[in-house]
This record gives C-alpha cells, sequence and structure tokens, in this order.
C-alpha cells in the first residue's frame, strides 16, 4: 500500500496508475471493530495530515484530509472551536472520507451538514490532475463550487487533499432531554409539537425503538427557560415518559451512543441512509421496527441511518424497499452487500440524475479508476 509523504509523490504516483489503467483503491470500512474487513487498499493518504492554515479569529481552518476527524477536533479545541459534523469512528475516520461519504449525525438539527460547513478543497481526480475550488475564507464567491460535487461521491470522482472548513465556538453550556414511548402516533404528535416551539433544537433524534432525544445549546440561563418549556410541552402529552433532563458543560455524543445501539461489532451489518421529507420520519422509524431493523432518525431533516444484519436482508428487504420507493425516498449505501448495494442502485438510481451522473464521473474520472471505492462487506 502507497503512503506518500506529500501530494506532489502522490501525484508522481498517481500517473503511472492512470497511464496503466489500474484502479485506485483509498476507502476503508468505517467500523473497525468487524474483523471481517477485507478491503484491499493501493493508497492511503494519512501521512497528508498537516495543518495547512488555522486563523483561529476568523474561525476558518484549512488541513491535509489525511488527518483524522477526532484530530481536528483536538487542535480546535485547543481555541475552544467545533466542527459540528458527526461522523461514527472520529479517530479512525479521516476528513476526506468524511467528505466523501457526506457524514452528519445528530447536530444536523441545529448546524446543518457538511455543505454548511465546507469552504474549498483541493483535489486530485482521476485524470491525475489537481484542481482547486472554493477558498479559504467565508465569502467566496470565485468560480464554481466544484467541491460540493465531491460531498457524498463515495470517493469516485476525486480524492480531496486538502480542505477548508468554517468553524464555531463550543457553546457555554447544553440542556439534553430524553424521552421514551411505545406509540409511534404519539411521536408523530411530538415531532409537530417539537417543531412548532419557538426555538431551534442542536439534536432532535427519534429511534425505532421509541427514544426522543433533544439538546439545546446556548447560555445556562437562557437553556433554564427553555428547559421548563420543553417539560410542559411534552408532559401535556399521554404516554410521553421523561428519562432524564442534563445540564452539562459538554454535549452528550448522542450520535455515538445511538449509533452504537444498532451497531454490533459481532454480527455483520448493512447500514443505509434514508431522506424523506421531515414529517416522514416517524413513519420510515416504526417501518424499521416492524421489519426487525434498528434506526435514528435526525426528526429535523427526514435523514433516517437504518441498520440490520446481514442474514435478515432477503427477509426484509421487499417490504422495506417498496414502501420507501412508494414514499419517493432517497436510499444510500453507507455500508452494504454488492446485492443489496446493486438492488437500491437499480431501484432507487432516477434516470436524469444517473445520466448527469455519468456525465459529471467522464469529466473527473473517464477511466472508472476511483469507481471501487463504494464501501461493501462481504455477504
Amino acid at each position: 500500500m502507497f503512503q506518500p509523504d506529500s501530494i506532489d509523490e502522490l501525484k508522481s504516483w498517481w500517473s503511472t496508475r492512470v497511464d496503466q489503467q489500474l484502479p485506485i483503491r483509498w476507502r476503508h470500512r468505517w467500523r473497525s471493530a468487524d474483523t471481517t474487513e477485507r478491503a484491499v487498499r493501493d493508497l492511503s493518504i494519512t501521512r497528508l495530515n498537516r495543518v495547512i492554515d488555522y486563523p483561529h479569529r476568523d474561525m476558518t481552518v484549512t488541513v491535509q484530509t489525511g488527518m483524522t476527524v477526532a484530530d481536528l477536533d483536538q487542535i480546535l479545541k485547543e481555541h475552544h472551536q467545533v466542527l459540528p459534523i458527526d461522523v461514527p469512528e472520529p479517530d479512525r475516520m479521516t476528513i476526506a472520507e468524511m467528505i466523501c461519504g457526506n457524514w452528519f449525525g445528530s447536530r444536523c438539527a441545529g448546524h446543518g451538514t457538511l455543505r454548511d460547513w465546507l469552504l474549498g478543497v483541493t483535489a486530485i481526480d482521476g485524470r491525475g490532475r489537481i484542481f482547486h475550488s472554493g477558498g479559504r475564507v467565508v465569502k467566496n464567491v470565485a468560480g464554481y463550487d466544484v467541491q460540493k460535487f465531491l460531498i457524498g461521491s463515495r470517493g469516485e470522482l476525486a480524492i480531496p487533499l486538502e480542505a477548508s472548513f468554517k468553524v464555531i465556538p463550543i457553546p457555554e453550556a447544553y440542556l439534553n432531554c430524553v424521552y421514551q414511548t411505545d406509540d409511534f402516533s404519539l411521536l408523530q404528535e411530538v415531532w409537530q409539537t417539537i417543531r412548532n416551539l419557538p426555538f431551534d433544537c442542536n439534536i432532535f433524534d427519534m429511534t425505532s425503538s421509541g427514544r426522543l432525544e433533544i439538546s439545546i445549546s446556548g447560555l445556562p440561563q437562557s437553556n433554564e427557560a427553555l428547559r421548563d418549556q420543553i417539560h410542559t410541552t411534552l408532559s401535556s402529552i399521554a404516554g410521553m415518559s421523561e428519562i432524564q433532563t442534563t445540564d452539562n458543560s459538554e454535549e452528550i455524543d448522542s450520535w455515538k451512543s445511538l449509533l452504537e445501539s444498532i451497531i454490533h461489532p459481532q454480527d455483520r451489518h448493512f447500514v443505509i441512509r434514508v431522506g424523506v421529507r421531515p414529517s416522514q420520519t416517524v413513519e420510515v422509524l416504526q417501518l424499521a421496527a416492524d421489519c426487525g431493523l434498528k434506526a435514528i432518525g435526525h426528526a429535523s431533516r427526514g435523514a433516517i441511518v437504518v441498520s440490520g444484519t446481514l442474514n435478515v436482508v432477503t427477509s426484509v428487504q421487499s417490504k422495506l424497499l417498496k414502501r420507501l420507493a412508494e414514499l419517493n425516498a432517497d436510499v444510500e449505501c453507507l455500508e452494504a452487500s454488492k446485492s443489496l448495494y446493486d438492488l437500491i442502485h437499480t431501484n432507487f438510481e432516477q434516470t436524469k440524475l444517473a445520466l448527469l451522473s455519468e456525465k459529471i464521473c467522464n469529466v473527473f474520472d473517464p477511466q472508472r479508476l476511483l469507481k471501487s471505492n463504494t464501501v461493501m462487506v462481504e455477504g
């Protein structure tokens, strides 16, 4: 496996691969605890992990993308700042993989997704060309927003080598509220009720087990007032049980704790992300529960992460995928067997978008050398 120490060294190696039309595999599976990992990588960019520029007073940072998300978090914490994007394994996932996987988690309710934070990239495409898009400042309107193509591209267009992000100060305090119900109709009522409150939640998650988690960030005194409003609002809904309400100086790691509840390292899992209208979040969660699957729903965005063991895919995929198609849902494989990936690709890839995707691929990677970077598991 090739591990370059510089972009120039990478470009030289890359040119050889292009000339010989050899595939370039660089993404790894994101669950390190799974001992069945079989992905073969030709390239690792983990040595490209320097800080390029960090003018913390401007609240922007530029780093090489071989850096892990956890390392970036530590650098930002030194100036009491944060990039509010959640990934499943921050100590293992690189910035490049976060971009190409379009990862986001619980904090998307209050902070949006990676598209809201990525300012610019330097990347190498399938032709071996180094290109730049965007910039290092927030107000940047020069040229096309090409970096947006790389978000969620699965690493099949180009590899980001440097990335610039805007960041924010770490909030002073968090208010975390957790409720539970066995009735999905109540969850739907709660969804509408929370959406009508005169403030935005930092976290607004629901699960297929009937769990509701809300987090507010801000000043301690304002959080105190919001605590009473949330409690009064949800207490009026019979059947909603309060599990805990806590004030923390740090945000609870909702994404990690909820993700661990649906992922068990001893099993071979598939993980898909479903996109629907926010009002349909509860319906998809109930569908997942009825199929014996586990799911986390980011209820403000209609983004639901669904997981299950591979050996139950055959028995549930017909019901699950048929209903998702009826809802006109977007379905993306975060980790899947080839058979499930092909099934989802066939049933949910829109023809018009497929033609556009083909044209984009022809620009970035006409030989399809990066096509092998979809994350698969055996089965």
